[in-house]
C-alpha cells in the first residue's frame, strides 16, 4: 500500500511539475493561438519583437547572415570613431525596411487584450539615444505601432519606469519598460521581467512567453519556476526555418559603402539598381 502510495505520488508530482514550466518549438503560430484563446485575464502574455513579431527584408540585416554582418561591422569601427560608427547605425535603423513574421499576430494581440490579458513586448533591444535616434525606446515603441503591435493598452495606468539598479555593460544604458514594452539592454530577460513585475505589483497565474531564442526563455522560464507560476513557452521558429537564400554578399558590401561614403541605407532594391 505504501509502494502504491508512494507511485501515485510520484505520478501526481510529475504532473504539476509538467504544467509549471513547459518549452515547446513551432514554426506554426496555431499552437500559441491555442494557448492564449485557453488563457485567462490572469495570463500574463509576452511576445519578443526581432523575428518573432517583425523580421528584416534587407539580406544582409537578417539573423541568417550575422557572421557577414560582424565582419562588415568591424571594418567600420577599425575606421571610424565610436561616435561616428553609432551614427552609421542609426541611420540603418531608421532606413531599413522590415517586416511583419505572421500579420496574424496583430489580431491575436488584440484579441487577448480584448479578454483582458496581460500582454506586453520584452526586447533585448537597448535605450537611450543612439547616434541620429534620440531614443531608441520612443523609435521602437513607434515602429511597432507602425505594424499594428499596440501593447499600451494592457498597462494604461503603469507610468513608464527605468530600472537603473539593474546594470547593463553600458553604464550609460538601463533596461526601461515604457507603454507595454520592456528594453533589457541585452540584460537576462528573466531577471528584467522580475523587476518589472516588482514594479507593477503584479503576480501572475500564468506566464506565455513567445521567442525565437531559447536562453532568453530559459530565462523567463527560471524566473517562473522561482516564483512558482506555471510557464508555458514558445520557441518561435517561423524566420529560422525559412528556406535560406545564398548571402548577396557584393551586395552588402556596395550598401556598406555607401553607408560610409555619402551616410544613406541603400535597401536590397536600390543597391541592385546601382550595381
Amino acid at each position: 500500500m505504501k509502494k502504491t502510495l508512494t507511485i501515485l505520488a510520484f505520478v501526481f508530482l510529475s504532473g504539476i511539475h509538467a504544467t509549471l514550466a513547459e518549452i515547446s518549438k513551432t514554426s506554426d503560430l496555431v499552437p500559441i493561438e491555442l494557448a492564449i484563446k485557453q488563457a485567462d485575464s490572469e495570463t500574463l502574455v509576452i511576445f519578443d519583437v526581432d523575428d518573432v513579431l517583425i523580421t528584416a527584408r534587407d539580406q544582409i540585416l537578417q539573423a541568417a547572415h550575422k557572421k557577414f554582418l560582424e565582419g562588415l561591422n568591424k571594418g567600420l569601427e577599425s575606421r571610424l570613431s565610436e561616435e561616428e560608427a553609432q551614427k552609421l547605425w542609426g541611420i540603418i535603423w531608421l532606413a531599413r525596411s522590415d517586416e511583419p513574421v505572421d500579420p496574424k499576430m496583430v489580431s491575436l494581440i488584440k484579441e487577448a487584450q480584448s479578454k483582458g490579458l496581460k500582454v506586453m513586448a520584452l526586447t533585448n533591444a537597448w535605450t537611450g539615444p543612439f547616434g541620429v535616434i534620440p531614443s531608441l525606446q520612443d523609435w521602437r515603441i513607434e515602429e511597432l505601432e507602425d505594424f499594428g503591435y499596440v501593447f499600451k493598452d494592457s498597462w494604461k495606468t503603469l507610468k513608464a519606469k527605468t530600472f537603473e539598479a539593474l546594470k547593463s555593460k553600458d553604464p550609460e544604458r538601463f533596461p526601461v519598460f515604457k507603454e507595454g514594452v520592456v528594453f533589457t539592454c541585452n540584460l537576462p530577460k528573466g531577471e528584467v521581467l522580475k523587476a518589472l513585475l516588482d514594479y507593477a505589483n503584479l503576480s501572475p497565474k500564468k506566464i506565455i512567453f513567445v521567442d525565437d531564442k531559447e536562453k532568453n526563455l530559459k530565462s523567463v522560464e527560471a524566473f517562473a519556476r522561482e516564483v512558482k507560476i506555471p510557464f508555458i513557452g514558445f520557441q518561435y521558429t517561423a524566420v529560422v526555418d525559412r528556406p535560406k537564400s545564398l548571402l548577396n554578399e557584393k551586395r552588402a558590401q556596395l550598401q556598406f559603402e555607401v553607408l560610409e561614403k555619402e551616410h544613406k541605407w541603400l535597401s536590397d532594391e536600390e543597391a541592385d539598381k546601382q550595381r
